[in-house]
């Protein structure tokens, strides 16, 4: 009894403790308010300080977030400091003391946020001089990306003097600040002086340009900071450096094969012993593949391979070209080829239709295409007024006809016979099936171009900002048979009339060439004729 007396008193204890334990309260209002800054320690815009401790007290209890990577302290010290926090306070602890007579900012960015929701303490700067004056100078703008005419957010926007020789390259900057959502930036409390000027998309979070996937922005002139203070636009550009590299050669009976490291935008093979002639080629949807072929004048020798990537880098290789082995068979027979406009070969009445064929051919007949709905024929296409063979013999092309019928199922069916290989044995194909899509319609898109420069590119772009056409140097253009929907006119302005837009220079003594974006999205819709009337 005394044994069961004294469970029954412990169970009873547990029980009311666990009655009184403190629990988090459910339900109420999610808390989503900041954490704001109630004092500290130096003063905003206090003077004369010495303290090595930066202390910082909230309203609530707070936590760091990365802070380390978020503070941007300007100017740029490498003086090292710890982070402590206790409940609502926030402490820096620097190693050595402030350099002296200097006006530092403290810009937390997203480095501190409460306990409870992780709600980040909005806009929170901290300014405070080591001497007996805070600088006033200030200099302010705005970041575009050029191409796009966006605005570049959250970029680092840096600024080196001109008495020293720091570099964006290797060097952390004098100062530093960042964009907000607009692209927008302020540097206040700087000392007066010549500055260099970079704004940078900073990807890997070092504040220099150690990546050329980061689009950089800059000016080709220093620029000079007082306390009256400028307005500023920096405009972005990704700057290539690097040649294309031929990494691999592969040799087959009826091409030869160069792989390169990256896209190639152009690309010239003449003989050596012919430098006046140029091999036919074709370059894959990457461009990373050139496709070299031979003919009745080149069987095969040394050739000068001179390609050139999307930023104008260059580079020539002197090759030796055989044609030997198998056929390289990329591909069995035939097969339609993916242009980017069709989806699950589905095709629209009118559009082109390239098939592509595993090695270079000849065509001995006159239709040498049929397509056929429901094992039915609908037509025979005929070469060459239908059918269109490359120059590389290794690509048909054809206009998908008017249909008539509910069934918009179709077969293409290719002769054997009537397509022979230029060399090797017998092709065989298998039918070829795609969907043809009811009639949508096309647009057009019109206007004239009005300009004091003579030379410039009008480009057509889709809303992903990819060209779709272009011209040079017209007064007006007229671009007809466009998909429906959104899209854009950049004009390129070619200001050393070479034909192409020169970007960024890695050097930054040269602005890239400038870009005009037509601001307003013109919707195309089938059937339809638009026109926009441009000046620039």
């Amino acid at each position: 009894m005394k044994i069961f007396n004294i469970v029954l008193a412990i169970a009873s204890l547990v029980g009311a403790t666990s009655c009184a334990s403190i629990n988090n309260p459910e339900g109420g209002p999610k808390d989503e308010k900041a954490p704001t800054l109630e004092s500290s320690n130096p003063k905003h815009k206090e003077l004369n300080v010495k303290t090595q401790t930066i202390t910082l007290d909230f309203d609530e209890e707070v936590q760091q977030n990365s802070l380390a990577k978020e503070l941007l302290i300007t100017p740029y010290t490498d003086n090292k400091y710890k982070i402590k926090t206790s409940k609502t306070r926030l402490e820096l602890v620097f190693e050595e003391p402030f350099e002296e007579n200097t006006t530092y900012t403290f810009n937390f960015r997203k480095g501190i946020e409460d306990i409870t929701e992780k709600n980040k303490a909005e806009a929170l700067r901290l300014t405070f001089s080591t001497g007996n004056f805070i600088d006033s100078s200030r200099v302010s703008g705005v970041v575009l990306d050029l191409l796009k005419q966006q605005p570049e957010k959250e970029a680092i926007v840096a600024l080196y003097p001109t008495s020293d020789t720091l570099s964006i390259r290797k060097s952390r900057p004098y100062y530093q600040t960042q964009t907000n959502e607009a692209g927008e930036f302020v540097f206040e409390n700087i000392k007066e002086g010549e500055y260099r000027i970079f704004a940078l998309t900073d990807k890997n979070n070092s504040s220099t340009y150690d990546n050329e996937n980061e689009r950089i922005a800059y000016k080709s002139e220093p620029i000079q900071i007082t306390s009256v203070g400028q307005e500023l636009l920096l405009e972005t550009v990704k700057i290539d450096t690097k040649r294309p590299i031929l990494q691999r050669r592969e040799k087959y009976l009826d091409r030869f094969v160069s792989n390169y490291n990256e896209g190639i935008e152009s690309f010239i093979a003449r003989p050596i012993n012919s430098p006046k002639d140029t091999l036919v080629h074709k370059i894959s949807a990457d461009g990373k593949i050139i496709e070299l072929f031979g003919d009745a004048k080149f069987k095969g020798g040394m050739a000068l391979l001179t390609a050139m990537d999307s930023a104008a880098n260059r580079t020539i290789d002197t090759v030796q070209i055989n044609f030997e082995g198998k056929r390289a068979q990329r591909i069995q027979g035939a097969k339609l080829k993916d242009n980017g406009a069709s989806n699950n070969n589905t095709y629209s009445e009118g559009q082109s239709i390239t098939i592509e064929l595993e090695t270079p051919v000849r065509i001995n007949f006159k239709e040498p295409i049929a397509i056929l709905a429901d094992s039915i024929l609908v037509t025979k296409l005929t070469y060459p007024n239908q059918v269109k063979l490359d120059r590389t013999a290794t690509e048909l092309s054809f206009v998908v006809p008017r249909w008539k019928g509910r069934n918009r199922q179709a077969t293409v069916i290719l002769d054997s016979v009537g397509i022979a290989p230029v060399q090797g044995d017998k092709l065989k194909f298998t039918p070829l099936t795609f969907t043809v899509a009811e009639a949508k319609g096309a647009g057009s898109l019109k206007g004239s171009i009005t300009s004091t420069n003579p030379s410039y590119i009008v480009q057509l772009l889709d809303n992903q900002y990819k060209v779709k056409r272009q011209i040079r140097n017209a007064k007006s253009y007229d671009f007809k048979n466009i998909e429906p929907g959104t899209y854009y006119i950049r004009i390129i302005v070619d200001e050393n009339k070479n034909g192409k837009w020169d970007g960024g220079d890695p050097n930054f003594k040269r602005p890239p060439e400038k870009v005009y974006l037509h601001k307003k999205a013109l919707e195309i819709r089938a059937n339809w004729e638009v026109e926009e009337n441009i000046k620039f």
